[in-house]
């Protein structure tokens, strides 16, 4: 469907999970085990869509520090990642899960590095580079902004990028329906607090969640509103709406599974399929990469296991 995809890490991290001996207030926690992966939403969309299980060759454009740029870098060749970086003074944020042994999870994310005014045009020039005579092109945008970055300038840079030939797709927190009205995204993928911020609204039924979904899809051609453990709600302009219901899995980790779930519908797109089938195999993605540790990738027999029981209604 795309001749190019390139994904867009303003704010990328190296993900840190640490496995606990246990949790003392008083005396120095030790660790079982640790792992790093290159991350940030953007290039965990690229991680997953260039893993053994899709095979869909992507693009990633963004930044890095350049005081552990050789870690981070190394990281995504071991991933098969094809990149180009702006380098930025200071390091790329370590973000820290911490896994207890009563099941608890603890979350750290860090802000990342400062961005100029230079580097940003230096990026936008970039992404008009690669977009160049390229094609059919879709540009993802995802995750969170550095700290001096405001949703008003990642907004104005998306929009900039969009031509008649290139597409956006965006999964970040920050923007509105108000903002979906002049960005007109071919994706989004929201989970429900930022679905529930998206359209300032509590959003306590299915049937209203349905119904925001409807009224953004006069803007968006495809939305996936990740449920957690309850699925995915899938509804677009074109093509209707389905609820996805995945079944019951042993969660070790959720970080990094909505990536999956956006990675795996941009490929299934790409290889063919219809946006509601792509839906249906995103969730049995995402519910798949639940079942691994840290942000590993998940193995197409884990996502074929998990497609088995999943089970799907068409909505009106």
């Amino acid at each position: 469907m795309f001749d190019k995809i390139i994904a867009v890490s303003l704010n990328p991290a190296l993900d840190v999970t640490l496995w606990l001996s246990g949790l003392d207030f008083k005396e120095p926690n030790t660790t079982l085990r640790e792992v790093a992966y290159a991350g940030g939403k953007a290039i965990n969309v690229a991680r997953v869509m260039a893993s053994n299980a899709f095979r869909q060759p992507v693009k990633t454009l963004g930044f890095c520090g350049d005081q552990n740029e050789a870690v981070f870098l190394s990281l995504l060749d071991k991933d098969h990642v094809d990149y180009d970086f702006i380098r930025l003074k200071g390091d790329t944020r370590q973000n820290l899960t911490l896994v207890i042994p009563d099941g608890r999870v603890v979350k750290i994310n860090r802000q990342g590095c400062p961005v100029t005014r230079d580097a940003l045009l230096n990026l936008r020039s970039k992404i008009k580079e690669e977009a160049e005579g390229a094609g059919k092109v879709l540009l993802v945008f995802s995750g969170s902004l550095p700290p001096n970055i405001s949703k008003e300038s990642y907004k104005a840079l998306i929009l900039q990028c969009k031509r008649s030939n290139i597409e956006v797709a965006i999964d970040t927190s920050v923007f509105t329906i108000e903002d979906y009205r002049e960005l007109r995204p071919f994706v989004i993928k929201p989970n429900l607090p930022e679905f529930k911020k998206i359209c300032n609204n509590e959003i306590r039924t299915e049937a209203i969640a349905l119904k925001y979904c409807k009224i953004l899809s006069e803007h968006v051609d495809h939305i996936l509103l990740s449920l957690g453990a309850k699925g995915l709600l899938y509804c677009g302009r074109d093509d209707g709406n389905v609820r996805i219901v995945p079944p019951s899995v042993e969660v070790k980790s959720t970080v990094g599974a909505g990536d999956t779930t956006l990675a795996a519908f941009l490929s299934h797109i790409q290889s063919g399929a219809a946006p509601k089938d792509a839906a249906v195999l995103a969730c049995a993605a995402g519910t798949a990469s639940v079942m691994l540790d840290g942000t590993d990738i998940v193995q197409k027999e884990l996502i074929d296991q998990v497609y088995e029981g999943l089970q799907q209604k068409e909505l009106s």
